[in-house]
């Protein structure tokens, strides 16, 4: 039985920073998809600034470097403080959370971020919707790591079993599963919402 709803931050609770890649992809005249491919090596700059191993300014300056190594100019810098901005708190999500929990849910977010005290995802009072916080740069992990499953799991004091995980990434989804998670892939927000009400016995 589900007793706990554990949410990506990203492309399902908070507008998907996606959008503003594909934005900047497309005003430095790179190829869709350029941001990402680079972005997703294991130990590369991107995963090492969401595990806390970069601050700001070294993250930019050596990302930037990346790029240029594969033809591309990023304004790296300009591109953070976009998608900080941008990723507004979905209402919709935002009442869900709730519900969910006046229902007798935990509720937990997992999310690989940075840091960044300006962005809405780090402020306390976003925060207080959640149960469980679990923030990549502070656990020194980041998804798809089993470990960074494993604390939030421990940290909700729930089995695997017990919790469903919601994200926009299959490979997230993938190591959820491998664990005994039930897993819904956020793509179209409402569908994804249905699924999750079915699963939990809620009309969302």
């Amino acid at each position: 039985m589900i007793k706990a709803v554990v949410f990506d931050l990203g492309g399902v609770v908070l507008d998907s920073p996606m959008d503003v890649i594909a934005d900047a992809e497309r005003s430095a005249g790179l190829e869709s998809g350029f941001f990402n491919r680079i972005a997703s090596v294991a130990d590369g700059a991107w995963a090492l600034h969401e595990i806390g191993a970069l601050a700001r300014d070294e993250f930019v300056e050596s990302f930037e470097a990346e790029c240029r190594e594969r033809g591309g100019v990023i304004d790296v810098a300009s591109l953070l403080d976009t998608i900080e901005s941008y990723a507004q708190a979905r209402p919709r999500m935002v009442e869900v959370i709730a519900r969910l929990r006046a229902s007798g849910f935990q509720v937990a977010a997992l999310t690989n971020n940075w840091e960044s005290p300006n962005a809405d995802w780090d402020v306390a009072g976003f925060q207080g919707l959640f149960d469980v916080f679990v923030e990549s740069w502070v656990e020194g992990v980041r998804k798809p790591d089993p470990v960074i499953y494993r604390r939030t799991l421990e940290r909700l004091g729930r089995s695997a079993d017990e919790c469903v995980f919601l994200d926009d990434i299959g490979q997230n989804l993938r190591t959820a599963r491998e664990l005994g998670l039930a897993t819904i892939k956020v793509t179209d927000p409402e569908e994804a919402l249905a699924e999750l009400g079915a699963l939990v016995g809620l009309e969302l």
